[in-house]
């Protein structure tokens, strides 16, 4: 039993698979469609693991970007400019390929492919009670369509992601107070591009400071106190 059928859930059912294509695999999902999420920048780390090990080498290429690294770009009182900031960042192109993607287009072909190789899938489903027990058979609640239904499973696997399920259920989440943060987030349409002729004219030594691309790389803006990332 899988709780949650994005990319964690999705991979997990995929390699649970690969290894025993006789395992009975059920991902539930809440949601009827994937939707957009925040940031979703690999590294790679995690690009060789979603390219070589599950596989989506040609769907990371078609469906995604080709992330060129990260870039830090440091802000002080007399930097007015990208120009004038200090830059950190690959002078020429990733010799190892990490990706910008999608996640909601991502889930949806890993959950794909989970299902493709047997798994089944309840969606949109929610979870209530899940009652463990210790080397025995685990039992859960589930809404389905109009009903609710308690099933039974060898295993239950939480991957509910920031939702943490089993963690809120069993007292075992810990809020973190010693490192108090805020963050916001938004989305741009006809930005400049980082790699276009016009801030390589009006910024000429910049521009050459750089053969690679700027422009899909992560570009992180720092300054005292805080920080921001650019991402396509």
């Amino acid at each position: 039993m899988i709780i949650g059928g994005a990319l964690a859930g999705g991979a997990t059912a995929i390699l649970l698979l690969r290894e025993d294509p006789s395992l009975k695999i059920l991902i539930i999902e809440k949601s009827a469609a994937f939707g957009r999420r925040v940031g979703e920048a690999t590294v790679e780390v995690s690009g060789y693991f979603l390219s070589r090990q599950l596989g989506l080498t040609q769907h990371l290429n078609e469906a995604h970007l080709v992330k060129q690294g990260m870039r830090f770009w440091f802000f002080n009182s007399q930097a007015q400019t990208l120009a004038q900031c200090s830059e950190i960042g690959g002078r020429y192109l990733s010799r190892i390929p990490s990706y910008q993607v999608d996640r909601a287009v991502l889930d949806q072909e890993v959950l794909r492919r989970a299902q493709a190789m047997g798994a089944e899938v309840w969606r949109p489903a929610t979870v209530g009670k899940i009652r463990l027990q210790a080397g025995g058979s685990q039992s859960l609640e589930v809404r389905y369509g109009d009903e609710l239904r308690t099933i039974t499973a060898r295993w239950v696997i939480d991957a509910s992601g920031v939702t943490a399920l089993l963690a809120r259920q069993e007292g075992w989440r810990r809020q973190n107070d010693a490192h108090p943060t805020t963050a916001v987030w938004s989305r741009w349409t006809n930005v400049k591009d980082w790699d276009g002729t016009e801030l390589a004219k009006k910024f000429p030594d910049w521009a050459m400071a750089c053969h690679g691309i700027r422009g899909t790389a992560t570009n992180h803006l720092i300054g005292k106190g805080w920080w921001a990332w650019c991402i396509p």
